[in-house]
């Protein structure tokens, strides 16, 4: 059985299912990939030509004047805090051609029914960084627009990033202490990464710059990307 994963992040005016979106972003990726879970990577090398075979990332922008109409939320909470990032974060949200986002709401189903379609996957997992905002949102929508989700990802194949890369950080800082694994070792202990998960990352290699490059923090093909690049590294040391 063929099984793809892919990744969702919505950058938002609020962090409620019925959040007003300004980007979304979707990156499919390969959980047993050995050296790179972006590309087509049968053999574990990397190489351009497998890059080149593997599907682009889905990036839209949202016309926020349509959400505005559909009566989606706008947090003054969220709004101030958006007003306090780095005008390179403001730049990446609203760079590109800004659509409905009914529009957009449909093309997020059709790309992923056409890859998985494409590459003939029998089943797949939409993962996202919580399942409290970027899941329910993208819930939000398809019943706004009269989409069956279901018929497209089921209810059972939604998936946590950071759930995962949380708890498989604290699978390796326990086994660090027991001198069973080295990747923990003089970054975190268990309890210490159970009171700053944020040290759960440090655990793990960061994101490379071939992915970074002229992209920043909040942008959300950047977040995708990110989280996708923990999780993938938080299943293979589960599975180790």
């Amino acid at each position: 059985m063929k099984h793809l994963d892919f990744t969702i992040d919505f950058e938002t005016c609020a962090l409620s299912a019925n959040a007003a979106v300004m980007q979304v972003a979707i990156v499919p990726w390969r959980r047993e990939a050995e050296s790179d879970p972006f590309v087509l990577d049968d053999t574990g090398e990397a190489t351009e030509e497998a890059a080149s075979a593997w599907p682009e990332p889905y990036v839209a922008y949202i016309d926020l004047r349509s959400c505005v109409v559909e009566g989606m939320d706008f947090d003054p909470e969220t709004i101030s805090w958006w007003s306090r990032q780095s005008d390179e974060a403001k730049h990446a949200v609203c760079q590109g051609l800004a659509e409905p986002i009914a529009d957009v709401t449909v093309g997020i189903l059709d790309y992923l029914r056409d890859i998985v379609a494409q590459y003939r996957f029998d089943s797949i997992c939409l993962w996202a960084h919580g399942m409290d905002v970027d899941c329910a949102i993208l819930r939000s929508l398809c019943r706004r627009f009269n989409i069956d989700l279901e018929d497209i990802v089921p209810h059972t194949s939604f998936r946590d990033c950071r759930t995962v890369i949380l708890e498989a950080a604290l699978t390796e800082a326990e086994r660090g202490m027991a001198g069973k694994s080295t990747r923990a070792n003089g970054i975190a202990l268990p309890h210490q990464v159970q009171a700053d998960p944020s040290l759960a990352y440090k655990i793990f290699s960061s994101l490379p710059s071939r992915y970074t490059e002229g992209r920043c923090q909040h942008d959300a093909l950047y977040n995708a990307l990110r989280s996708t690049w923990y999780t993938w590294q938080a299943l293979k040391a589960l599975r180790s």
